[in-house]
């Protein structure tokens, strides 16, 4: 089987609504339906024989998760400054993220347990600076005009909040949110209602 790790984030943001807007017009993947996401980890393949352990695997990344974000309210807050492209199978266009200790931190771990368990990455390179992709294109006169388009609408630094840390898996013809392994909101609200009783 074959996953991800991804970082998805508040969809009613207005910087969410407008790389949403970019990606309807410039990323080819766009009409699959694909989550805008920034991947913390790539691609890596590990076996199961049950699906008990499939869920103990998910339950593990999630108390991993856990115990790294607790108390990190801050780490959920990812700013962009910048804009970067690479010329492969296809073109990619992506906003450049400002990685904090505490995610880079949080990230080298779910590589290391990943590795404990089994999983086989994709690329030599296991763990990757992440890049959140706003287009990706077949013809690269498709991207030049993407990436003046970008320079315009993205030239100054912003944040957006994470929403959720999510495991993706390989379908047939995309990648599918299986799993909410860490959601910012649901505890993001639990904390202020339990500081809300605290304070009667």
């Amino acid at each position: 089987m074959e996953f991800f790790i991804g970082l998805t984030f508040d969809p009613s943001s207005i910087h969410h609504t407008k790389i949403e807007s970019f990606r309807k017009r410039f990323d080819s993947k766009y009409q699959k339906g694909e989550k805008l996401q920034l991947t913390l980890l790539p691609p890596f393949t590990i076996d199961f024989q049950k699906n008990d352990e499939i869920n103990n695997f998910e339950e593990d990344l999630s108390d991993l998760l856990d115990s790294h974000l607790l108390g990190i309210d801050q780490i959920s807050q990812i700013e962009f400054n910048g804009i970067s492209f690479s010329m492969g199978k296809k073109g990619v266009l992506g906003l450049t993220p400002k990685i904090s200790p505490d995610l880079f931190y949080c990230q080298e771990s779910l590589h290391s347990f990943l590795k404990e368990s089994g999983a086989r990455f994709k690329k030599s390179k296991e763990t990757t600076n992440p890049l959140l992709p706003i287009g990706r294109f077949d013809y690269s006169d498709h991207m030049e005009s993407a990436i003046e388009t970008a320079k315009i609408e993205f030239s100054s630094p912003f944040v957006m909040n994470g929403a959720s840390f999510v495991l993706f898996e390989k379908g047939p013809q995309q990648w599918i949110a299986k799993t909410n392994l860490y959601d910012f909101d649901t505890r993001d609200h639990f904390f202020f209602v339990n500081q809300l009783c605290q304070n009667f």
